[in-house]
């Protein structure tokens, strides 16, 4: 029987002795790398994830922390989540294109919980983003956040956003977004 060989971005893929791949879209990649990877870093600051199972209000999970805030006993911080193996590097600073009503939804002051946007960069190549070792795991890039409650309304069908290069998704910023929210501030 000959092993079937998958496409990813115009390239087929299969292990080195003929073992395929699965047959997963390189989005719906994107897409469960991206949990994985937040999962992991909400996991590591001792918080947890609400999975939201119907993204009507442009957000994919809630991140919940049990912690004793100046104002609050919890926190918790919605987030619309996006993956990307292109490089958001322009003019030396990253940027986002968003669809009008993302960013309309990002940008609402008026909902309950705060909401940020979290893109995951991943390597172009599918066998970069995973290295596993006897010691460690490792997922390659990195993650990057911004908060656009407030913004400015556009007319336009979509607009570019500005991640910060120091605004990482990672666990001390993550905590940091939460202890904000805790205290009753913006994340």
């Amino acid at each position: 029987m000959t092993a079937s060989k998958v496409e990813w971005d115009g390239q087929f893929l299969a292990l080195g002795d003929g073992v395929p791949y699965g047959s997963l879209h390189s989005a719906e990649c994107k897409q469960q790398f991206s949990l994985a990877y937040t999962h992991a870093i909400t996991t590591a600051a001792r918080c947890t994830i609400s999975d939201l199972k119907v993204d009507v209000e442009r957000i994919d999970f809630t991140v919940r922390q049990s912690a004793r805030h100046k104002k609050y006993s919890s926190s918790q911080v919605d987030i619309q989540l996006k993956c990307t193996a292109q490089d958001l590097e322009h003019k030396g600073r990253l940027r986002w294109r968003l669809s009008r009503d993302h960013y309309d939804w990002l940008r609402d002051v008026e909902t309950y919980n705060h909401k940020i946007l979290v893109v995951v960069t991943v390597p172009k190549l599918l066998d970069e983003w995973l290295e596993t070792k006897d010691d460690h795991l490792l997922l390659r890039k990195k993650a990057y956040w911004v908060c656009l409650e407030g913004m400015a309304e556009i007319e336009a069908d979509s607009t570019y956003v500005d991640l910060p290069k120091d605004q990482t998704f990672d666990v001390v910023q993550l905590l940091n977004i939460l202890h904000r929210v805790g205290n009753g501030e913006r994340p």
